[in-house]
């Protein structure tokens, strides 16, 4: 999974597993055997890893060094919120870290309201380190372009993407605070350079068509904001039963693929991609592709190679 920039222009390829850029990793616990157990795993993934046992002095490594993400078992103290608040206050960069709390008992709602983004369970699995390590990876990655000032203003009915970032960030602080869950659909267009290639006047008028049929699918409590040249994002804000995101992404994959089935020129109708990432855990949940599969079209691929 990896970023690319052209002149502005952003769009992330997205995976079910993250394997994106190794991170610089803190690990606060005074378990030896912890320590050891999981500085393994994370180097051999490539991970930069550094241990510190004692509280105070991983507060003081906090200061100076910008930690990508920090995992915290706040043993003996029975609460994590005081040692999570004391990890906020030294830090002292503007892209704040990934939190993963370490925990034998902990949900993830009570690691969420303690102010981490999500637990990591004793005793650890593989399976479970890869996964939440990969989660903290795409946060971070799009919490660094989300901060990135490239001046991609308001459009067609779309915020600008500081504006988009700003509401990011508090739902994020919602979460920590209120236990409000919210999801993000990121929405790339992975055909661009063959649209921009067609002409900047055909170009313009296709994006413009997709971000006027973009804001018309959203509800009226989404946000959707521009994200760069042929990327944006669609914050779902409290979702009221379990499976309101993802009919939310079938519903924008559908209409979306209406659209592009009505443009003429296929050479320049827009393929998408939307991933849907929750907030704060950083976890992918759905993707989807448009143009869609459809059954006809595996049915007749079957066909002609029988």
């Amino acid at each position: 999974m990896d970023f690319y920039w052209s002149s502005g222009q952003f769009f992330l390829q997205w995976g079910l597993e993250f394997k994106g850029r190794c991170m610089d990793i803190l690990v606060i616990d005074r378990e030896s055997l912890t320590n050891q157990l999981i500085s393994s795993k994370l180097a051999a993934k490539g991970h930069t890893v550094t241990v510190e046992p004692n509280k105070n002095e991983a507060f003081e490594k906090i200061k100076t060094r910008p930690f990508d993400c920090i995992m915290v078992d706040p043993y003996p103290l029975s609460e994590a919120r005081p040692v999570v608040v004391g990890i906020w206050k030294n830090i002292r960069t503007p892209i704040k870290p990934y939190l993963l709390l370490l925990s034998k008992t902990a949900t993830p709602e009570e690691a969420i309201l303690a102010g981490t983004n999500d637990v990591l369970i004793k005793p650890f699995s593989s399976m479970d380190i890869d996964t939440k390590t990969g989660n903290a990876a795409r946060l971070m990655e799009i919490c660094r372009h989300m901060a990135n000032e490239d001046n991609v203003h308001s459009s067609g009915g779309m915020i600008g993407k500081a504006a988009f970032n700003q509401l990011l960030l508090s739902a994020i602080d919602r979460a920590f605070r209120y236990g409000e869950r919210s999801l993000v659909v990121f929405v790339d267009v992975m055909n661009y350079d063959e649209i921009v290639a067609a002409g900047e006047t055909v170009a313009a008028e296709i994006i413009r068509k997709l971000t006027e049929k973009m804001t018309y699918m959203r509800r009226q409590s989404d946000v959707i904001g521009r994200l760069g040249a042929q990327s944006f994002g669609i914050l779902l804000q409290r979702p009221q039963y379990e499976s309101e995101p993802a009919d939310a992404v079938n519903r924008f994959s559908e209409i979306l693929d209406k659209f592009y089935n009505e443009c003429d020129n296929k050479a320049v109708a827009p393929k998408l991609e939307l991933n849907l990432v929750e907030l704060p855990q950083g976890a992918l949940h759905e993707q989807r592709t448009v143009p869609l599969a459809r059954i006809t079209d595996a049915l007749s691929a079957e066909g002609e190679n029988a």
